[in-house]
């Protein structure tokens, strides 16, 4: 059975809108310069309004800015060209042909604004009005360390950088120097000077391939921090936003890391380049305008002829006044004293499915002593850059989620339904969305399953379709489109799976976790680990992490535990449940991967298809031989049995490769189209209404968790006419028609999660048959 908790805002455990009588207002673009928009808006408008907060439901939020009016903006950068020849007639402005007072869409992917309870990071304009300046390559407008780069009277410029050059230390070389070069020009610039923004307006980072081979960008590659992230060194860690909920958080997993995706950079609006010819022109005409500034400078001071014609780079990206956070961005009041929030929060849906037949589920919502308990397989679905739309996740993403599946598939054609039902365990799986932002898709389902436990207010428990009286349970507030979720009860440990798809050491995989960070369970966290240990394939090595953590015995919490699902589980039990991790990294993450970099990708570090159907492999033979233990704890007999069962995943099995292809290159494949319509016709038999296909993965896959709206996966309630994202009202009752009906708009990646894992786990099915056919 499978199952999505498709309620996992970033905001909070609870829903982000109560929705009554306001109008959404769609996502605006400046039509000055705007070509397209940056996220589709609703087909449908909906009514919202807001749901009281405490503080504390902030405490671990990220909210991203769109819209115009009541929303903050998000619209398109454009570059200005002016041509030292003059004007033409030509009505269609090229990079190559500029022409006097034009504007050229310039194709990219921005930095936006995030927002968390203490402020905010990413990138953004200083105020409403336009920032601009003329194209100049960074090495110019850094002060080197010989002093050849002094501080001259510079015009307003955008830095043009590489993006192996783009780091935090750079950032702050490149700051530093504009601050110096703004005081050294005085008020020469203070007509254009937008709300203090000094000469420097902006950053574009281009594509590495397109730059000469002699840019500094190849001389990174050369040295130590040749595969760079923008994460700090202690990802959800220390001085982080989710450093309260993570375990070991001093612990530097990311050894290449620097911390630019936690760097506030409000008034240095930032977009990244990736076509290689649009880059290509970009980082000459920095070059050849950078030598013409630097040349006459160097002759004395710099005058109007000398600053103009140039081509200029011009940003609209206003994400809102300085001195921001979650709380205020969302309680925002206009001055007619109506709630208008300013952002909206980040979310989506997470899969969850059980191994075996229905019978052995209990859904009723009681306690039942004698449910078995559960040993859950997990893996985060998302990733995260710079860059937001721009988040490839290979190896952070894909990996995990292709293994995962491959596992459920082993198990469902290998292992028949009553076997599985047979064993002393249950097997489920969970694929959480939003991991990367404070875990907060498998921290949302625990708490809903067990930490503390759902609990819908009086009289709000209803049909989820209401003319299906004897159907799936829903709750009205707060909202939960499915209660489906009440029949995991008693989760005894979880094995998650992290970036094995790109490895520290060839063919080595490591297991983190078990007895050294939960001792207070019946063994259970050890037990699991010491299984993950025992399944070394004939290729493969399995070895326990070397880390110990430290050893004074003052802070329980002191043993590390890479970011993952289990981090959640630890947290919100009190180590009272644990597990381990089945990992591609022992003490740090390989040196390779592009943690949390838009250069994570299969076309930059290509992806490993034996090492992942390895860990699929030991995956499946984990969950199996957990479940067949009956409290024995014997790692080593239930290894063997399972080993017995669940043959090797081979590196060229078909429907690997095609569920590579999809998730690693073309996010817009047929399979996860396939899934996404049949869902999308499922939902429309059942509820009778038609959202359309969800939001797609894309080409190339995307893996940002996106905004959460009623066209972003936020699940919603359709009573008589209207939408809410919860209902309190009296005045209309909820299933007064056969029309009310709960709702939800999944992405294909996540419908695509949950109509493979439903195929792959019925397979038990057929095996089932085969066996009685043997007989």
């Amino acid at each position: 059975r499978v199952q999505t908790n498709t309620r996992t805002p970033l905001f909070s455990q609870q829903t982000l809108f109560k929705m009554r009588s306001i109008k959404q207002i769609p996502h605006k673009t400046s039509a000055a310069i705007a070509t397209k928009q940056l996220i589709q808006p609703p087909t449908t408008t909906t009514t919202t309004t807001t749901t009281t907060q405490s503080a504390s439901l902030l405490k671990h939020s990220f909210l991203r800015n769109r819209g115009k009016v009541s929303m903050l903006r998000a619209v398109l950068l454009a570059f200005f060209v002016n041509s030292a020849l003059g004007g033409s007639s030509n009505n269609v402005p090229s990079l190559d042909k500029p022409f006097q007072s034009s504007f050229e869409h310039l194709p990219h992917v921005p930095c936006v604004s995030l927002f968390h309870r203490n402020g905010r990071v990413g990138c953004g304009t200083l105020g409403r009005s336009t920032m601009t300046g003329r194209l100049l390559h960074w090495s110019t407008v850094v002060s080197s360390e010989d002093g050849s780069n002094s501080v001259a009277n510079v015009p307003p410029y955008v830095v043009v950088i590489d993006e192996r050059d783009y780091s935090n230390d750079n950032v702050d070389k490149i700051v530093s120097y504009a601050v110096s070069a703004t005081e050294v020009g005085g008020s020469k610039y203070d007509d254009e000077n937008k709300a203090g923004a000094g000469v420097l307006r902006g950053i574009l980072v281009l594509n590495s391939t397109a730059v000469d081979e002699v840019s500094s960008s190849k001389r990174r590659l050369d040295g130590d921090e040749s595969y760079y992230s923008p994460e700090p060194q202690t990802p959800q860690g220390e001085n982080t936003p989710s450093e309260q909920i993570s375990v070991g958080i001093n612990h530097a997993w990311n050894s290449n890391g620097d911390g630019l995706t936690n760097r506030d950079m409000y008034g240095i609006p930032t977009a990244y380049i990736a076509d290689s010819s649009v880059a290509s022109y970009l980082y000459s005409v920095s070059l050849e305008q950078s030598k013409t500034l630097v040349k006459k400078s160097q002759h004395g001071k710099l005058d109007e002829d000398d600053i103009f014609p140039a081509i200029v780079a011009e940003y609209d990206y206003y994400m809102g006044p300085d001195n921001q956070n979650a709380k205020t961005c969302l309680s925002w009041v206009d001055k007619d004293d109506v709630w208008r929030p300013k952002c909206l929060p980040l979310g989506g849906n997470s899969v969850w499915g059980v191994a075996g037949s229905d019978t052995e589920q209990n859904e009723d919502g009681g306690d039942d002593e004698n449910a078995k308990p559960i040993v859950m397989l997990a893996t985060s679905i998302d990733s995260t850059s710079m860059f937001h739309d721009a988040s490839p996740g290979a190896n952070t993403a894909a990996s995990n989620i292709i293994a995962l599946l491959m596992a459920a598939k082993l198990i469902g054609a290998s292992v028949p339904v009553s076997t599985i039902d047979g064993l002393s365990k249950r097997i489920a799986f969970g694929f959480f969305q939003g991991e990367s932002y404070g875990f907060v898709g498998s921290r949302s389902f625990l708490r809903d399953v067990a930490y503390p436990g759902f609990e819908c207010d009086e009289d709000s428990e209803v049909p989820a379709v209401a003319k299906n009286t004897n159907g799936e349970r829903a709750c009205l507030y707060p909202l939960r489109p499915t209660l489906s979720f009440r029949g995991v009860k008693n989760i005894v440990g979880m094995i998650s799976v992290d970036q094995v798809g790109v490895l520290q050491t060839e063919k080595n995989l490591y297991v983190h976790g078990g007895g050294n960070v939960v001792q207070n369970d019946d063994g259970t966290s050890a037990f699991l680990a010491e299984v993950l240990a025992g399944l070394s394939t004939d290729d493969y090595t399995v070895s326990a992490s070397a880390e110990q953590g430290d050893d004074d015995g003052n802070n329980d919490d002191e043993y590390p535990l890479p970011p993952s699902p289990l981090t959640s589980l630890v947290k919100l039990s009190e180590g009272a449940v644990g597990g381990a991790v089945l990992a591609g990294y022992d003490q740090t993450f390989a040196e390779k991967s592009f943690y949390h970099s838009h250069l994570d990708s299969n076309k930059t570090t290509p992806v490993s298809m034996e090492s992942i159907a390895a860990s699929a492999t030991i995956l499946a033979r984990a969950a199996v031989a957990s479940a067949y233990d009956n409290g024995d704890l014997d790692a080593e007999t239930s290894a063997a049995y399972a080993t017995n069962l669940i043959p090797d995943l081979d590196p060229t099995d078909e429907s690997l490769m095609e569920l590579a292809n999809c998730l690693l290159t073309d996010g817009n494949c047929d399979l996860l189209l396939k899934h996404g319509k049949t869902e999308q016709q499922n939902s429309k038999q059942r509820t009778g209404v038609d959202l359309g296909l969800g939001v797609a993965l894309g080409t190339p896959p995307n893996y940002y968790i996106s905004v959460y709206d009623a066209t972003n996966g936020q699940s919603f309630v359709q009573i008589g006419n209207a939408w809410y994202g919860a209902y309190t009202k009296d005045d209309k009752k909820y299933g007064e028609k056969n029309t009310d009906t709960f709702l939800v708009r999944a992405s294909l990646l996540e419908t695509g999660i949950y109509g493979l894992l439903n195929n792959y786990l019925g397979q038990g099915d057929a095996a089932s048959e085969m066996e009685e056919a043997d007989r």
